[in-house]
């Protein structure tokens, strides 16, 4: 066994059986919004960079090896295929060959459409701020625009040049002044946390791998904690019975435009019984169980390479 079967094996045994645990593990009714952002991030993060070192080792392995005319040693060494020694040199070159065309294609073309969706994102979003700015009218509040709307609506979009919070006449005159201000702090909450560069990559991640149980699972899930997250900011300004209020009259199952933040365009029945609900205090044995994940999951990858390189 070496490094690259390692790496391989971390990498795919997270993208598989991390998703169970951590929707077994993380519930709004045992875990701080924040603890289990963290754990879902951590968790794709590190194996992202366990599939991108092995497959890096791989393409550059399998160059050097063509290059240096050094295939056999390639086979037995990174790939562990020792019956390759009773082989011509012929055979073991074209095993190099067979492992590094669709190593590199699959790289090339997941890096593309990451890219590419990451692109269209930013540019939908650059064109919607423009758009609301043109139809839409400034209010007195900084970086707040009304649009003339019959539904009660709330969100932010952002992007490079501005960052916008947009709300509907309609929910203009639905929401009491206690509850315009918890919904312009939800969404600055949102603004503030990046949380749509957060969606945006992990959304260009689940496009390019879509059948990558992993990514499928935290593209469905982060968005949720990021809106309890938003609503945790809310409260602490604002207080519970603002928010909940306003979530119920915003909440009209309306579509929404796509990449934008809506107060009320996610999981909104789910956040509503945790806000009715007493507030966690104090530490939990969920945190802490979250949390040692966290650190676990860090630690692996820097703890497995070491171990190989003492080994």
């Amino acid at each position: 066994m070496n490094a690259v079967t390692v790496l391989l094996a971390y990498a795919a045994t997270l993208s598989w059986l991390a998703p169970p645990v951590l929707a077994r593990l993380l519930t709004h009714r045992t875990v701080r919004p924040r603890v289990a952002v963290a754990a879902w991030l951590v968790t794709v993060a590190t194996t992202a960079l366990a599939w991108i070192g092995a497959l890096a080792m791989l393409t550059v392995g399998a160059l050097h090896a063509l290059i240096t005319n050094s295939a056999v040693t390639f086979c037995v060494d990174t790939l562990g295929l020792t019956h390759v020694l009773v082989l011509p040199t012929s055979a073991s070159t074209a095993i190099v060959v067979a492992l590094l065309v669709p190593t590199a294609a699959i790289t090339v073309r997941t890096g593309w459409r990451v890219g590419k969706t990451l692109n269209s994102t930013r540019r939908a979003n650059r064109e919607h701020a423009e758009a609301v700015h043109i139809v839409g009218h400034a209010t007195d509040y900084v970086g707040v625009v009304a649009i003339g709307a019959d539904t009660p609506t709330a969100y932010c979009v952002a992007s490079r040049r501005r960052n916008t919070i947009v709300v509907s006449t309609a929910a203009s005159a639905a929401l009491d002044p206690a509850g315009f201000a918890a919904v312009l702090a939800h969404e600055r909450a949102h603004l503030r946390g990046r949380h749509h560069l957060i969606l945006a990559v992990l959304n260009a991640a689940h496009t390019a791998l879509p059948r990558l149980p992993l990514l499928r699972a935290a593209a469905t899930a982060v968005p949720v904690w990021l809106e309890m997250c938003a609503d945790d900011q809310a409260v602490r300004h604002h207080g519970r019975q603002p928010l909940l209020s306003s979530l119920y009259l915003l909440s009209t199952g309306h579509p929404l435009p796509a990449h934008t933040l809506a107060a009320a365009g996610t999981a909104v029945l789910d956040r509503m019984l945790r806000l009715s609900r007493p507030p966690l205090s104090g530490p939990r044995h969920h945190d802490i169980v979250a949390a040692a994940w966290v650190a676990c999951t860090i630690a692996a990858v820097p703890v497995a390479a070491l171990t190989f390189c003492i080994l």
